[in-house]
């Protein structure tokens, strides 16, 4: 419907539909501030933590695409913003409660993880302890759920009834569950609960160096209370640092994932980034045409560095956040276990759609996107009795969104190229159903036309990339576009087109290519 609204003011044009994604990320960027005033940080570390986030790579990269996943979080972080509004123990607003609810609903349209905000805001009232067996709570309790829940049963009426369920959507994921088990599911816990940490870790660099100038004021967290300092043990929790020990034992326990998960997968001979599509060797955006694209950096240091800062700072990250629990009670506390809880589930969340990439990466890096504000969020809300240094800060976001600038611009250029060779293949009287241009133009162009005609095997040869068979089974494969022509054994060159990068030194191009013994085509 969002799409839909831009493409009928400004046409429908797949640039418009990129635009309805940017606005659509600020307006998450703005949802991030609102939330962040209502934790009680001030206004200068709001803007900060909304920056952070606006231009953490992977952010900023999906702010240019047509995936859910920014939508998703924008529209989540609006109804968490307006749930912890509504919610305020010192002032509770029950429209507001019912909106945040309606956009809880409508999260729920884009991504089905959405269904887990209002079970999220329900238990994180619960374990406030402000439900009580009495109508007052019932009726709160309805404020949360009740426009959710109707949401969920009109679109799985409508699904099984009027759409039908696409077969690619309701066979993978319980095939994978019946050969994988119980066994798998517990493999990829471990697993994504580490790789989350280390992303969010990444995403929060600019946050942890504010902290550079201000350590020597704090002690550090593995120091004790000692007896004699008023402490009802010898050991109950770090003096000076964390407020309760309750935080000092889930910050052991945030630490033991985060270092048993770098110490297992680094024996697998795996650093960061860890689950790539977005963000991975290749640049910024998946390289999924045939060929791929040229690695940016070679060095095997650069990714043991970007992993050891990312755990480090995640390890930061944890510190931060545990050392707030247990503080005393007041309507920012209320606020911070509500976008605790969401933050929880949300991860919760990120297993079924994990399960498909459970024998290849694990998972994929745009699926921790709804992480990442909320973690911002709950590190700025403990971090507002510490001095912070901002320039620091600044500085660190001006480096991730140039960075994300010049690699989301090679993406488009790259994308655009990809395109342009392709649209010059059909201009030269070659049909999609004989063209694999990558996994973008053939989604496009053939997964309609796929399903419209039952179509069930693939024609294309043996060995054709993974898009091919997932949605492109109606292209035979005859003619190519491709990055590298060596990786296309058994077909010849018809056409090149060089294309500019900024941030690969080596020159780059694609190519369309035929099958030894097609025509060749003639290219304008």
């Amino acid at each position: 419907l969002w799409g839909g609204l831009f493409a009928l003011i400004f046409g429908m044009e797949l640039g418009v539909m990129r635009l309805s994604t940017v606005v659509m990320v600020a307006l998450g960027s703005v949802a991030l501030y609102s939330l962040l005033r209502q934790l009680g940080v001030t206004r200068s570390r709001s803007t900060l933590g909304a920056a952070v986030y606006l231009f953490n790579p992977l952010t900023f990269v999906l702010a240019f695409t047509f995936m859910t996943d920014p939508h998703f979080t924008s529209v989540m972080l609006i109804a968490v913003a307006l749930s912890v509004r509504g919610l305020n123990p010192a002032d509770c607003r029950p429209r507001i409660i019912v909106l945040g609810s309606l956009f809880a609903g409508f999260a729920f349209l884009i991504r089905q993880q959405g269904a887990l905000i209002p079970l999220a805001i329900v238990l994180s009232l619960l374990f406030a302890r402000r439900l009580r067996p009495n109508l007052a709570s019932l009726r709160l309790v309805l404020q949360v759920t009740a426009l959710p829940a109707i949401m969920l049963v009109v679109y799985y009426a409508w699904l099984r009834w009027v759409n039908d369920v696409p077969e690619v959507q309701s066979g993978f994921l319980r095939a994978v569950i019946e050969r994988h088990g119980w066994a798998g599911t517990w493999r990829q816990v471990r697993y994504l609960s580490y790789i989350a940490l280390a992303y969010v870790g990444f995403a929060a660099i600019p946050l942890v160096l504010t902290l550079a100038p201000s350590p020597r004021r704090w002690r550090w967290p593995w120091r004790m209370r000692r007896a004699d300092e008023g402490s009802p043990s010898p050991v109950s929790a770090p003096s000076g640092f964390f407020t309760s020990p309750v935080g000092w034992w889930c910050w052991l326990g945030w630490l033991g994932v985060a270092v048993t998960g770098l110490f297992f997968l680094t024996l697998r001979g795996r650093r960061m980034p860890y689950i790539p599509q977005f963000l991975g060797s290749s640049g910024f955006g998946p390289p999924d045409v045939r060929g791929s694209r040229h690695v940016l950096i070679e060095s095997a240091g650069f990714y043991s560095a970007l992993t050891i800062v990312s755990v480090v700072a995640a390890i930061a990250l944890g510190a931060i956040i545990c050392r707030r629990l247990g503080v005393a009670a007041s309507p920012e506390r209320a606020g911070a276990g509500v976008v605790a809880m969401v933050l929880l589930w949300q991860l919760v969340g990120v297993l079924p759609p994990s399960y498909q990439y459970i024998n290849q990466s694990g998972s994929l890096d745009r699926y921790l996107l709804p992480l990442i504000p909320l973690t911002i969020a709950l590190a700025m809300w403990a971090l507002r009795d510490v001095r912070l240094f901002q320039p620091l800060g600044w500085v660190a976001v001006l480096l991730f969104g140039s960075v994300a600038t010049a690699g989301t611009r090679d993406y488009l250029v790259f994308m655009d190229a990809v395109w342009g060779m392709a649209e010059r293949a059909n201009a030269a009287g070659i049909p999609n159903t004989k063209l694999d241009a990558g996994s973008g133009w053939d989604g496009y162009h053939l997964y309609t036309l796929m399903l419209d005609e039952n179509i069930t095997a693939a024609r294309s040869p043996a060995g054709a990339p993974w898009w091919v068979y997932f949605y492109a089974k109606p292209t035979d494969s005859t003619y190519l576009v491709s990055t590298n022509p060596q990786s296309n054994p058994g077909y010849y060159v018809v056409a090149v087109e060089p294309y500019d990068q900024w941030l690969e030194d080596d020159p780059v191009a694609v190519y369309l290519m035929a099958l030894n013994g097609a025509p060749r085509p003639v290219l304008d």
